[in-house]
C-alpha cells in the first residue's frame, strides 16, 4: 500500500450550512485541493444555500457532487441523511477522510466515520452550540452530542484560537484540536468615488461600513444605537449596512426612532467587495463568529476594523495597532472606538496600513496546505493502524 503522506488523497466533504463563510470555506478547501491533485468529493444540502456558492459549485467540473436533504435541527430524518451518506461512502469510496462542516455536517461525518471507518474531521465554524442566544438547554444538548462524537473525530479544526480555547475548555477533542486559520485572495475593488455613487453617499462623507447577516448573533441593533451616538458627534457619518435577514423591518424602525434613517443605506444580500473601498472603517458588533472571512476582506481593503472580543477577531486584529476589540453588547464602547477614529483620520490611515500588513498572513493556499497536511497526519495513522490489525490477527483468521 502506497504511503498516504505521499499518495493522491481521496477526501469526502459534508455540509449543510451552503452560505456565508461556512459556504465559502468549504469551497475555497476543494478548489484548493483538486488544485492539489486530490480526489474531492462534495455532500451539501440546498436549505440554506446563497446565489455564491451555486455559482461557485456549477462551475467547479473536477469536484464530485450531491444533494443531500439536511436541515439546520436535529431531526428523525438525520438517520436517512446518514444512510445516504453511507451509502455514498460505500459507492464511492474508500476514502482517506470524511471532512464535516458546521454542527450538523460534522455530526454525519462522524457517524460515517464510525460506520465506515475512514478518520473524521469536523470544523464547528463557530458551532451552534457556542450561540449564547441559544436557551440554556439547547446549548446543553448540543454539547452533550459534541462529547459523545468526541470519540469518533480525529481532529477538530478550529478556524480561531477563541474557538479552539473554547473546545478544550468544553472537553470537546481536547487531545486532537488544530487551530487553521480562514484565508482569502486578492480583491477586486471599485475605485472609490464609483463605490460611493453606488451607495448614494457623498465623496466627503466618513462611512461606516457593517457586512453580515441582520439576525442576533450579529447584534446590528447594537451598531445602530452606537451610530446614533456617533451621529450626533459627527454630522458627515453614514452607516452602510450589507446583508439581509428576519431583524431587518425592526431594525429599520429603530433606526426611524433613533433618528438616524437618513444617515444609513440599507443595500441588502450583495457581494460586498464592491463597496469595501467606499467604506472608511469596518465595524461588527457580533455575540459568536468563527474567524469572519467579512474582516479578513476589509482588511484586504485597507480598512481598520473595529469588532467585539466574541467575534474571533484575536488572531486578525492588533487591538490599537489596526483596530479596536470592544465588549459585546456594548454600544457606548462601541460608539467611543468610532468616534476615535472617524475624528482622526491620520489613525485612521495608519489602522488601515496595518490591516494590509497583517492579512497577508491570512492567505487560502496557507488554509489548504495546513489542512492538507492534517489530512495526511491522520490517514498515515489509520493505515498504520490498519497494517498492525493485520499484522496481529492469528494466521487463517479473517476479520
Amino acid at each position: 500500500m502506497q504511503d498516504p503522506m505521499d499518495r493522491t488523497l481521496r477526501i469526502l466533504l459534508i455540509v449543510e450550512s451552503c452560505s456565508a463563510g461556512t459556504g465559502r470555506h468549504v469551497l475555497d478547501l476543494a478548489e484548493g485541493l483538486l488544485a492539489r491533485g486530490c480526489d474531492v468529493h462534495l455532500l451539501y444540502a440546498t436549505g440554506r444555500i446563497d446565489g455564491i456558492f451555486r455559482a461557485r459549485l456549477n462551475a467547479m467540473s473536477a469536484l464530485h457532487k450531491k444533494v443531500v436533504t439536511m436541515g439546520r435541527a436535529i431531526h428523525p430524518q438525520d438517520l436517512l441523511a446518514l444512510l445516504v451518506v453511507c451509502r455514498y461512502v460505500r459507492a464511492n469510496g474508500p476514502f482517506d477522510i470524511i471532512h464535516g462542516h458546521a454542527s450538523k455536517g460534522g455530526a454525519l461525518a462522524r457517524l460515517a466515520g464510525m460506520i465506515t471507518g475512514a478518520p473524521a474531521f469536523y470544523t464547528p465554524h463557530s458551532s451552534i452550540m457556542f450561540d449564547p442566544t441559544l436557551p440554556a438547554w439547547k446549548r446543553w444538548l448540543y454539547r452533550t452530542i459534541e462529547r459523545g462524537l468526541a470519540p469518533a473525530t480525529a481532529c477538530l479544526i478550529a478556524v480561531a484560537p477563541e474557538e479552539a480555547r473554547t473546545a478544550a475548555a468544553l472537553k470537546l477533542h481536547a487531545a486532537h484540536i488544530a487551530t487553521v486559520a480562514n484565508g482569502i485572495g486578492k480583491l477586486d475593488l471599485l475605485p472609490r468615488r464609483e463605490s460611493r455613487l453606488l451607495m448614494d453617499i457623498p465623496e466627503a462623507a466618513l462611512v461606516v461600513g457593517f457586512v453580515g447577516r441582520l439576525v442576533a448573533q450579529k447584534a446590528p441593533d447594537v451598531l445602530l444605537h452606537a451610530f446614533a451616538a456617533v451621529s450626533t458627534a459627527i454630522p458627515n457619518a453614514y452607516l452602510v449596512m450589507i446583508g439581509a435577514g428576519p431583524m431587518e423591518q425592526a431594525l429599520r424602525d429603530l433606526s426611524r426612532r433613533l433618528e438616524i434613517a437618513h444617515r444609513i443605506r440599507w443595500l441588502g444580500q450583495r457581494e460586498a467587495r464592491a463597496f469595501l473601498s467606499g467604506f472608511d472603517l469596518f465595524a461588527m458588533a457580533s455575540r459568536k463568529e468563527g474567524l469572519p472571512y467579512v474582516v479578513l476582506e476589509a482588511m484586504a481593503a485597507g480598512l481598520p476594523v473595529i469588532a467585539t472580543s466574541t467575534s474571533g477577531v484575536e488572531s486578525l486584529l492588533a487591538n490599537g495597532v489596526n483596530g479596536f476589540v470592544v465588549p459585546p453588547d456594548d454600544p457606548a464602547a462601541l460608539a467611543e472606538r468610532l468616534l476615535t477614529l472617524l475624528s482622526d483620520p491620520l489613525q485612521t490611515a495608519a489602522f488601515g496600513t496595518a490591516s494590509l500588513h497583517r492579512v497577508a498572513y491570512f492567505s487560502i493556499d496557507a488554509m489548504v496546505d495546513q489542512t492538507l497536511r492534517l489530512y495526511r497526519t491522520a490517514a498515515n495513522t489509520a493505515s498504520n493502524q490498519q497494517r498492525s490489525d493485520r499484522e496481529s490477527q492469528p494466521e487463517g483468521a479473517t476479520l
